[in-house]
Formats: C-alpha cells, sequence, structure tokens
C-alpha cells in the first residue's frame, strides 16, 4: 500500500517536472536529463497519465457476476473514448523506443493493446441514440455465428478492460520501482 501510495506519489510529481518544461514534448528532453531512470520516468509519464484517464473512463469488474449486475461499460460515451484512446495511443507508441526499460514499454504497449481492444467490440455493439436515415441499409438476417459474437461482445469488452487495468497497474509498479532506484 505504502508503495502504490509512494508511486502515485512520484508520478504527480514527474507530472510537474514535465508540465513545467513549457510545451516541449516530454520525449524531446533528454538532453536535459541527466540519468536513464530520469529520462524514463520524464518520458513515461505523460503516457502513464493518459492510460490512467482510460482506466477511469471504462468500467473494470472483478467477475462475471459483478457485470451481469452492472452491464455497464464506460462512464463516458464511444466518441469520447475514442479521441482519448487515439490520443493515448499515439503518446505510447511514440515514446515505447525510447524507454531504456523494455518491461516498462511492455507493460504500457499491453495496457493500449487490450483498451484498443476493447474499444473494437464495444464499437461493433454501440447503438446510437439518434439514427441518421440516410446512413440506414436494408435489414439483413444475422447468421448464428454473428448472434453468438453480438450476445458475448458485452462481456468482451469488459474482459479488455480488466486486462487493461492489470497492465496499467504492472506498469506503475514498474515506474515506481525506477522512482526507488
Amino acid at each position: 500500500m505504502y508503495r502504490l501510495s509512494l508511486a502515485l506519489l512520484t508520478l504527480c510529481f514527474s507530472c510537474l517536472i514535465a508540465h513545467g518544461q513549457s510545451m516541449m514534448r516530454t520525449h524531446r528532453v533528454t538532453a536535459e536529463v541527466s540519468d536513464e531512470a530520469t529520462a524514463d520516468q520524464v518520458v513515461a509519464t505523460r503516457a502513464l497519465l493518459l492510460l490512467k484517464r482510460l482506466d477511469d473512463e471504462v468500467i473494470v469488474y472483478k467477475s462475471l457476476g459483478d457485470f451481469a449486475e452492472g452491464q455497464t461499460l464506460a462512464r463516458v460515451s464511444l466518441d469520447d473514448f475514442k479521441i482519448h484512446l487515439q490520443e493515448a495511443r499515439a503518446e505510447v507508441e511514440s515514446i515505447s523506443p525510447l524507454l531504456t526499460d523494455r518491461q516498462l514499454a511492455g507493460e504500457l504497449r499491453n495496457a493500449m493493446a487490450s483498451f484498443r481492444d476493447g474499444a473494437f467490440w464495444w464499437e461493433r455493439i454501440d447503438q446510437p441514440r439518434v439514427i441518421n436515415v440516410s446512413s440506414m441499409t436494408p435489414e439483413k438476417n444475422p447468421t448464428s455465428s454473428e448472434i453468438f459474437l453480438l450476445a458475448n461482445a458485452p462481456y468482451t469488452v469488459a474482459i479488455h478492460w480488466r486486462q487493461a487495468h492489470k497492465y496499467w497497474q504492472k506498469a506503475v509498479r514498474r515506474f515506481a520501482g525506477l522512482s526507488q532506484s
């Protein structure tokens, strides 16, 4: 518990440092950073914060029973989530090659992939409340496999959210380990 609190405190402090460096992107400040651990901290901070925002926007269920009770996938709309997902994806893809800690880079990429996969399945089952008449197409009869996939897609999304949450937590713990080095 103490280590997690320390990690979050370090994460916030690193964020303030990164923000204080004017409008420079975090991956461009390597000349100003003296050692590798600090460089990884500065570079990884923004990606961790963007992934945290995604993690806060989705609902992570601990079990199938919890999901059956809730049936809600996120706290935001799919469109808002996709915008934040693109922002996080661009950041993670740009900083991953710059990290010297390959394990941290892997955890960040895994969390990003899980959020992306969850969004893919969420998009398949999303039914907007407003329907554009010009975009309507004649109904086709879905196959039994399509019916099965659509029926299980919400739980598939919830599984991806849970995996993304686990990878994000591993990245935070790894980040905290860098702080203590």
